[in-house]
C-alpha cells in the first residue's frame, strides 16, 4: 500500500504575492499572464491576509467594478486557511471541503511554502490512502430501486415491450463529480476546479460526459429482469453544470429477439434542454 501523499509533494511552490493596495487591473493581468490560479495577498510583514483568484476577479467584473481604481483588498477572499507541509493529501482535501474553498496555503516555520489547489489534490487523492494507511471505501446499497436521490418511473415486473417508456432522474452534485473523478482518474479541471472552469466558455464546473451517460445506465439498471448493456451510443449536446438534476428518458424502440432490445436514450436538464441524445442495445435475462 502506498503511503499517504503529504502536502509538500502536491503543492505549487511558485507563490505569487501582492499587497492589498495593488490595483485590480495589474493583478488580473499578472494572474492570467503568468498562468497562475491565485495570488496571495500579504501585508508589509509578509503575513498572508487574503487570496485573490479567478473567481474573485469574475465577481468583480460581474459587479462592474473599475479595475483601474479598485484595490485588491476590496475583492480578495479574506478566508486564508493553512495546512502544514506534512498534512496528508486526503486530510487537506477534507479541510478544503469543510471551508468551501479551492486553495490552501502550505505554511512551514519559514513562511509560505506553497499553494495547494483542488486540482493538485484531484490528481493525487485518488491514489492516496487515508491517515491510518487504509484506503477509504464507500458502501453502496444494492437495492436498484432506491439510491437515496434517484427517481425511477416506468412499467415494473413485466417483460419489455416496444413502446414501453421509463425515466430516471438524478442530481449530479459536486460530490458525485468529485467521486467520479477519483474513481476514474479523469481529473480534468473543467470538472474539479471552480476558478478554472469559471473562466471558460462553460462559466463553471461541469459534469463528466460519461457521468451523464451513467444516468442512462442507472435507468437501464432498473428495467425489469436482469439488464446487461451490449451497446451505447451517445452525443453530448449541452453541458451539465454541477448541482443540476437531469432526467434520462428511455424508450423501447425495437425487440431484436433472444432477449435483446434497442432503446432510445435522451437526457434532459432542469430546463428541459437535451444534454445527451443516443441509443442503446441491452440484453434482458431472467434474474437469478
Amino acid at each position: 500500500m502506498s503511503p499517504p501523499l503529504p502536502a509538500r509533494e502536491l503543492l505549487s511552490s511558485d507563490v505569487e504575492t501582492v499587497g492589498p493596495m495593488a490595483l485590480l487591473r495589474a493583478v488580473t493581468e499578472h494572474l492570467y499572464g503568468a498562468d497562475v490560479g491565485s495570488v496571495v495577498v500579504t501585508d508589509a510583514e509578509g503575513v498572508p491576509v487574503g487570496i485573490i483568484t479567478g473567481r474573485d476577479i469574475g465577481r468583480a467584473a460581474a459587479r462592474d467594478l473599475d479595475f483601474d481604481t479598485t484595490r485588491v483588498r476590496a475583492v480578495m477572499s479574506e478566508t486564508v486557511v493553512t495546512v502544514a507541509p506534512e498534512t496528508p493529501g486526503r486530510q487537506a482535501a477534507e479541510t478544503m471541503h469543510e471551508h468551501g474553498i479551492r486553495h490552501l496555503l502550505v505554511v512551514d516555520d519559514d513562511g509560505i511554502a506553497g499553494v495547494l489547489t483542488a486540482t493538485d489534490l484531484a490528481y493525487a487523492v485518488p491514489r492516496a490512502a487515508d491517515t491510518d494507511g487504509a484506503v477509504q471505501s464507500v458502501e453502496i446499497d444494492a437495492d436498484r430501486d432506491d439510491d437515496g436521490d434517484g427517481t425511477f418511473d416506468g412499467p415494473a415486473d413485466s417483460p419489455l415491450s416496444v413502446g414501453d417508456e421509463f425515466t430516471f432522474a438524478k442530481t449530479l452534485t459536486e460530490t458525485a463529480i468529485e467521486q467520479f473523478a477519483a474513481a476514474t482518474g479523469d481529473t480534468n479541471p473543467l470538472h474539479l476546479d471552480a476558478d478554472y472552469a469559471e473562466a471558460t466558455r462553460f462559466g463553471g464546473r461541469i459534469a463528466h460526459g460519461v457521468l451523464t451517460t451513467g444516468v442512462v445506465s442507472a435507468g437501464v439498471a432498473r428495467l425489469p429482469g436482469m439488464p446487461i448493456y451490449l451497446e451505447q451510443n451517445a452525443g453530448f449536446t449541452a453541458p451539465v453544470h454541477a448541482g443540476e438534476r437531469v432526467t434520462a428518458d428511455i424508450e423501447v424502440t425495437a425487440d431484436e429477439g433472444d432477449g435483446q432490445y434497442r432503446l432510445a436514450t435522451v437526457v434532459t436538464d432542469e430546463s428541459g434542454d437535451v444534454v445527451l441524445d443516443g441509443d442503446a442495445r441491452v440484453l434482458i435475462k431472467t434474474e437469478p
